[in-house]
């Protein structure tokens, strides 16, 4: 009676252990699908980010290199905020086309303010290496305050603003609007 007690216990934690690692599994896939979506330019972009039309939340933030970087600094000339993290294979790539972006728009280092997000330091440096020059990076903790502030669902999101701190684009997306720039 023993050997059967022990039997079907050892089962159950068999069973148990199985069904954990098929969770494990089955919501790796479904990551790894949405960003096969992403990179295909499939994917149904969430809303993300404030709304078109609406003044640019206001916020004030430090940067990496230890400046202060504020929603009023931004305004008088076109500006860019990217919200990236850590945890986004997509975003690393992301990162790595802003150089790209910076020159076909024109947005400065000082109007192009990037927010990564996540613990990972080592890709927190990748990302920030690949940025030098290029933009004006402002680190946080998943789900940080500016991420919180501007309604960020997924990321990479980019949003552009106006010289008059008015929000014209804000949407999630390897590439949103570097398709749209000229040449």
């Amino acid at each position: 009676m023993i050997y059967l007690t022990l039997g079907l216990l050892l089962l159950g934690a068999v069973t148990a252990l199985n069904l954990v690692l098929v969770l494990a599994v089955i919501r790796r896939l479904r990551r790894h699908e949405e960003e096969r979506k992403i990179r295909s330019g499939t994917y149904e972009n969430p809303q993300s980010g404030p709304p078109t039309g609406e003044p640019l939340p206001p916020f004030a933030a430090d940067a990496t290199d230890g400046t202060q970087v504020t929603s009023a600094g931004l305004t008088g000339r076109e500006a860019a905020l990217t919200f990236l993290s850590t945890e986004c294979s997509v975003c690393v790539a992301a990162a790595g086309d802003l150089p790209e972006f910076a020159r076909r728009s024109g947005i400065g280092a000082a109007q192009h303010v990037v927010v990564i997000a996540g613990s990972d330091e080592a890709v927190v440096e990748e990302m920030t290496a690949a940025l030098a020059g290029v933009a004006t990076v402002v680190r946080e903790g998943a789900a940080g305050p500016l991420s919180t502030l501007y309604a960020i669902k997924a990321t990479p999101t980019t949003v552009l603003v106006d010289p008059d701190g008015t929000v014209t684009y804000a949407a999630a997306g390897t590439n949103p609007v570097l398709d749209r720039l000229p040449a």
